[in-house]
């Protein structure tokens, strides 16, 4: 699945979309609100937090995460490598799914 780069405030986001925190892209990457496409919880990656590593095209339309990222509430890890997301599903994750 592609994920979607987006302004909207992390409470107005959507499966699959990801903000970039800094908004500012002259200022550091801070990091980046992930809207998890499994479930729909808003879960933050922080750049170098256990060693996650992330980084991004010239015009941040393509994002990697150095290791996958695990969703808070329904524990899918989502691997993601240049805006491409790939979930993988283990015995932690939980059994619930919206609409």
């Amino acid at each position: 699945m592609r994920m979607r780069p987006t302004s909207k405030r992390p409470c107005k986001l959507e499966r699959g979309d990801l903000r970039r925190v800094s908004q500012d892209r002259r200022r550091l990457l801070v990091g980046y609100h992930v809207c998890c496409p499994r479930c729909g919880f808003v879960t933050v990656a922080l750049n170098g937090h256990e060693g996650l590593a992330i980084t991004e095209s010239e015009d941040g339309s393509e994002v990697t995460f150095s290791k996958p990222l695990r969703c808070l509430y329904c524990a899918v890890l989502i691997h993601l490598k240049d805006g491409l997301a790939t979930l993988e599903e283990d015995d932690r994750v939980r059994g619930v799914r919206y609409r």
